[in-house]
C-alpha cells in the first residue's frame, strides 16, 4: 500500500469538507428530506435513518442495502487502515462510509451527482469526511495511470453500457477487485440483454452466467477468482486478485 491516502493526484476528485457546525435533529431530518430520496438507508444519527425519512422508488426494502452488507462485512478486511479503495457505483455511499470507518481512504464515484451529493452529506454528519473525496463519472472517468489496492464494484456491471469493455478499465486499476452482479441462469458462460421496456424499466441491464463472470475476469488478467457466498436470489458476488 504505497499510494498517497488522499485523492488530489485523481483527475475530477473532490475532498469533503466538514460540516460548518453540527445540525438539530429537525435540521437534520430536513436536510435528508431535501437531499432526497435515498436509495441507500445511512443511520446519521441516533432514531434518524435516511430511507426511513425519503426513500427512494423500487423493490428494495426500507433497510436497504443491510442485507449486502451482510455479505460484504466480513469479507472486507476489519482493518483496512492506510488501504486506498475505489467505491465504484458508490450510490449514497453506505459502502463508503463503511470502509471508511475501518481505516480506508474512499474514492466514491458514481454517474448521478444527487447520488455523490446524498454521500457527500453523509459522510459529512458520520464524521469520516476525512477520509472519502468524491468523483462524478461513469466507468470511462478512470485514468490510464490510477491505481488503487481495491475497487468495489457492486451492482453496477449489469448497467454499464459495454460491460466488459469496461470492466477491463476496472482491472488495470486494481489487482484486487469485489463484484457483485446480476446472474443469469444456466452452466454454459454467456451474457443475456434486456434492452429498456417502458412502463418496467428504463435502463439496459446485462445477465452474464456465472462462469460468463469468471470467464470475464480470468481475461482480464485475475490469477484467483472466488465465488463470495451471496444468498441473494439470482446474484452474484465475486474476488478477483493477482
Amino acid at each position: 500500500m504505497t499510494q498517497p491516502t488522499d485523492f488530489g493526484d485523481i483527475a475530477g476528485a473532490e475532498p469533503v469538507p466538514p460540516l460548518a457546525a453540527p445540525l438539530a435533529d429537525d435540521d437534520l431530518r430536513a436536510q435528508i428530506t431535501r437531499l432526497g430520496p435515498w436509495f441507500h438507508n445511512i443511520q446519521l444519527a441516533p432514531g434518524i435513518a435516511t430511507r426511513e425519512i425519503a426513500p427512494s422508488v423500487g423493490p428494495q426494502p426500507v433497510d436497504h442495502p443491510i442485507r449486502r452488507w451482510r455479505v460484504y462485512e466480513d469479507v472486507l478486511p476489519a482493518d483496512m487502515t492506510g488501504m486506498r479503495v475505489l467505491d465504484l457505483g458508490c450510490a449514497d455511499g453506505f459502502f463508503a462510509i463503511e470502509m471508511a470507518r475501518r481505516g480506508a481512504h474512499v474514492l466514491a464515484q458514481d454517474f448521478w451527482s444527487a447520488m455523490v451529493k446524498r454521500l457527500r452529506f453523509a459522510a459529512q454528519v458520520t464524521g469520516v469526511q476525512d477520509r472519502i473525496w468524491t468523483r462524478v463519472g461513469d466507468v470511462t472517468a478512470i485514468q490510464p495511470g490510477e491505481r488503487y489496492d481495491a475497487i468495489l464494484c457492486l451492482g453496477l456491471l449489469y448497467h454499464l453500457r459495454h460491460p466488459f469493455h469496461d470492466l477491463e478499465i476496472i482491472a488495470r486499476a486494481s489487482d484486487l477487485l469485489w463484484l457483485e452482479t446480476t446472474l443469469h441462469e444456466g452452466e454454459d458462460s454467456f451474457i443475456h440483454f434486456k434492452p429498456p421496456e417502458a412502463g418496467v424499466h428504463h435502463i439496459r441491464k446485462w445477465f452474464p452466467t456465472r462462469a460468463c463472470v469468471r470467464d470475464m475476469l480470468d481475461d482480464c488478467k485475475f490469477t484467483t477468482i472466488e465465488d463470495i457466498p451471496d444468498p441473494t436470489p439470482g446474484r452474484g458476488s465475486f474476488l478477483a486478485r493477482r
